[in-house]
């Protein structure tokens, strides 16, 4: 089963690193050896079973400067249409940079690959290895800091 590398912070539970990678205690303590689940060091490194994480796509989309609605919707496989309606938007010609749109359920549905991030990775060679956009990879992944991504790390691509 493939993992993720994660070294716990000053603060981290068992608990919520679990929350965070779609897992559980178990699962994390089963991995690592963990006999008390209440006792983690800081900067202990733990394998984090990925195989548990669930591809979805996110309910929301920010829109980013450039993107259309025809756009938007061909990129989460539903129809300009869907998301008009869905999001009480009159004219599909006139969006705006910063908006978030909701996302049919439909939309969630697309099928996704995962990628764990290696040394040297950039979510610009990321997005040219797969043949995507780096800004669906920003938005996909809700990624705060799209300059700071590591080694480890689970980016889901859409095929």
């Amino acid at each position: 089963m493939e993992t993720v590398i994660y070294v716990v912070q000053q603060g981290d539970t068992l608990t919520e690193i679990a929350k965070k990678y779609h897992t559980t205690v178990n699962m994390i303590a089963r991995y690592n050896g963990i006999v008390d689940t209440d006792v983690l060091e800081v900067d202990r490194v733990l394998r984090i079973p990925v195989s548990t994480l669930p591809c979805v796509k996110p309910q929301e989309y920010t829109i980013q400067s450039g993107d259309t609605l025809a756009k938007i919707a061909e990129t989460f496989g539903t129809t300009v249409e869907a998301l008009a309606k869905l999001n009480g938007i009159a004219d599909p010609d006139t969006i705006f940079a910063g908006d978030i749109l909701k996302l049919p359920f439909s939309a969630k549905k697309q099928e996704m690959t995962k990628y764990i991030v290696e040394e040297g990775d950039t979510l610009w060679k990321i997005a040219k290895r797969f043949n995507v956009k780096v800004v669906d990879l920003i938005n996909l992944n809700r990624l705060t800091n799209p300059d700071c991504i590591a080694i480890g790390q689970v980016i889901i691509i859409p095929e």
